[in-house]
C-alpha cells in the first residue's frame, strides 16, 4: 500500500503488520512522578465514540461485562477522537481499531482496582496490604477525583483498544485485554527476543499486532502505558510527561447525560 496520511505535520505511510518497527524502550516513571506534572484544564468535550462505525468500532467491555456504572457508550474528549480517526488511517485497509474503553466513572474504576486486586491477592498470598496495591497499581490506576492527580481514564484522555479484521476476526496480542500480568507489558515480547529467546508462531503474531498498534497510535499523537499493550492516551499528565511539555490539557471530567443539568447550568 502506499497511501499517505498527514499526521501533525508529518507524512507516514500505512504499513502491513510485518512492517511496523520494533518497540523501543522507553522511560517507565511512576505515579508520582506522572503527577508532578501539572494540569490545566481546557474545556475540551467528551463527546460519543460511536458515531463514526464506518470507521471504527465501539464495543464497551465493561458495559458488557456487567460492571456496575459502566456505560453503554465510550466517551472521549474531542482531542482524542481526531487522533483516533488519524490512527485508524494509517492503518492496513482490512484492519479496523476496537474501541474497548474510554472515559469511566470513579465509581468503575474503583470497582476494576477492587475486582484487580482480589484477583492478584489469590496469586500472591504472602504479600501484604500495601505491597499488593502498588502491584495493583500496574494494571489499573488508584480511583482519583483529584484534579492535580486524576486517574487517567477518568480525564477522558485514556483509550483501551485492540486490532480486528473487517470481516470480524480479533488480532492476536499475546494476552487478553485487561490481563493481570507480565506478558501483558508493552515490550514483553521485544524483551524475550533482546535475551536471545524464539518467539513461536503465536508470540510472533502477537509481536507484530503490538508493533503495528504501537505505531499507528504513537504516529497520532498518543502515549502508550509501558505496563498494558492496550492502553494509550492524549491530554494526560502521562502524556505531557512524556512529550516533555509543562502541563496536561485533560482533568477531571464527566459527559452530560442529564439533559436537564444542561438546562439548570445554562
Amino acid at each position: 500500500m502506499n497511501e499517505t496520511i498527514h499526521t501533525d505535520g508529518n507524512h507516514c505511510a500505512v504499513l502491513s503488520v510485518q512492517d511496523a518497527p520494533p518497540i523501543k524502550a522507553v522511560e517507565k516513571p511512576s505515579w508520582d512522578t506522572v503527577f508532578t506534572t501539572s494540569v490545566a484544564d481546557c474545556g475540551e468535550a467528551l463527546v460519543p465514540l460511536s458515531l463514526a462505525p464506518e470507521r471504527y468500532l465501539v464495543r464497551p467491555a465493561y458495559h458488557a461485562a456487567g460492571i456496575p456504572g459502566a456505560l453503554s457508550e465510550c466517551y472521549a474528549r474531542d482531542g482524542v477522537r481526531k487522533r483516533l480517526l488519524i490512527a485508524q488511517d494509517l492503518l492496513p485497509s482490512n484492519l479496523r481499531l476496537i474501541i474497548l474503553d474510554t472515559w469511566r466513572s470513579v465509581e468503575v474504576q474503583t470497582s476494576l482496582f477492587t475486582q484487580c486486586k482480589a484477583s492478584l491477592k489469590r496469586v500472591h498470598s504472602g504479600l501484604d496490604d500495601e505491597a499488593l496495591e502498588n502491584m495493583t497499581s500496574r494494571f489499573v490506576a488508584l480511583p482519583s477525583l483529584d484534579e492535580r492527580r486524576p486517574s487517567p481514564h477518568v480525564t477522558g484522555g485514556a483509550v483501551d483498544l485492540a486490532l480486528a479484521t473487517t470481516d470480524g476476526s480479533p488480532l492476536w496480542f499475546g494476552a487478553s485485554f485487561d490481563y493481570p500480568g507480565p506478558v501483558s507489558y508493552t515490550r514483553h515480547f521485544e524483551e524475550l527476543l533482546e535475551q536471545g529467546e524464539t518467539l513461536d508462531v503465536r508470540e510472533n503474531e502477537a509481536l507484530h499486532n503490538r508493533r503495528l498498534l504501537h505505531h499507528v497510535m504513537l504516529q497520532a499523537g498518543f502515549v502508550n502505558y509501558h505496563g498494558e499493550w492496550w492502553h494509550y492516551e492524549y491530554g494526560t499528565q502521562r502524556w505531557a510527561y512524556i512529550k516533555g511539555l509543562d502541563e496536561a490539557k485533560y482533568s477531571v471530567s464527566k459527559p452530560n447525560l442529564n439533559p436537564f443539568e444542561s438546562f439548570a447550568q445554562a
